[in-house]
């Protein structure tokens, strides 16, 4: 479905024996251009964000991560100890990831990086870590939670009602067009821009020898990452990030623009704007993150 991009197969986090796939925009743009890092949100995969990359890679050259268990990368046995889906091992695939891309362009960092949800809460992680290897930030409703007391999630935390949502959410179908039919009249991807919908049935979902189609992200691992509640690890070094952060906060979504604010101000150059938009504004509304994206420059 998608013309014009290069797959590249990297390595993810040391020792994890998992491969992380990376579809690049503007290849053909030349070594000199710089580099923008697209990153999904849970139960998503790079393929969904093409609407951005073809619309940055007139800039830049685009890399979009799957993350494990999504799109195209290794699926990991969800479960044991330690969790394969805990958001430290998935920031920690994205570290490697980003550090195999500049080596590989010989650019010196990645020039703009935009994180959706978890995808930003990952690169927010990964920046703290590795401040030489980003320039600028655009985090678009990043998973911003406070963290749990020990002991077992309750029952009405907001990761485990999307957890138990996921595991009810139906992921297989004899074919794509019946897939597409079902998820648009759902009330979660009824507002997507109907291309990055196909998308998500195009290239979110794979055949299986019987004939029918499955997500590739299983239910099991959207479920083991909600039910993680990582987000709050990886905001605990933000003084160390040296990027221009733009945080877009959705009015719609589930997170309190004040939580977006207190860690802005804990970073030398970031921003937060709130606008009325529902927090899966970039599959619904994609030319706004481009918008974004120009305002990032000005941080």
């Amino acid at each position: 479905m998608l013309e014009g991009v290069v797959l590249h197969r990297l390595e993810g986090a040391a020792g994890s024996g998992v491969e992380i796939v990376v579809r690049e925009w503007g290849a053909d743009g030349g070594e000199a251009r710089e580099i923008a890092l697209l990153h999904h949100a849970n139960g998503f995969c790079g393929a969904t964000l093409a609407p951005i990359a073809r619309a940055l890679s007139d800039r830049y050259r685009v890399f979009s991560i799957d993350a494990r268990g999504h799109g195209d990368s290794t699926p990991v046995r969800a479960g044991g100890n330690p969790d394969p889906y805990h958001w430290d091992a998935l920031a920690l695939d994205l570290e490697c990831v980003t550090e195999q891309l500049i080596a590989r362009t010989g650019r010196a960092a990645v020039a703009l990086a935009v994180g959706h949800s978890f995808g930003g809460a990952l690169l927010l992680r990964a920046a703290s870590r590795a401040p030489e290897h980003f320039e600028r930030l655009l985090l678009c409703d990043p998973v911003i939670l406070p963290p749990l007391p020990p002991g077992p999630p309750p029952s009405e935390s907001r990761g485990a009602e999307l957890a138990a949502a996921t595991r009810r959410r139906r992921d297989r179908f004899p074919s794509r067009t019946a897939a597409y039919d079902h998820f648009r009249t759902r009330g979660l991807f009824a507002h997507f821009a109907p291309e990055a919908l196909a998308l998500y049935v195009g290239e979110g979902m794979a055949e299986t020898p019987e004939g029918d189609v499955v997500l590739k992200c299983r239910p099991e691992v959207e479920a083991a990452i909600f039910e993680g509640n990582g987000a709050a690890t990886l905001v605990e070094d933000l003084e160390a990030v040296a990027a221009r952060v733009l945080f877009v906060h959705a009015q719609r979504g589930n997170f309190e623009v004040s939580a977006f604010e207190e860690l802005a101000g804990r970073m030398a150059r970031a921003r937060v704007v709130s606008r009325d938009l529902s927090h899966l504004f970039p599959l619904e509304e994609p030319s706004t993150v481009l918008d974004w994206a120009e305002v990032c420059r000005e941080v």
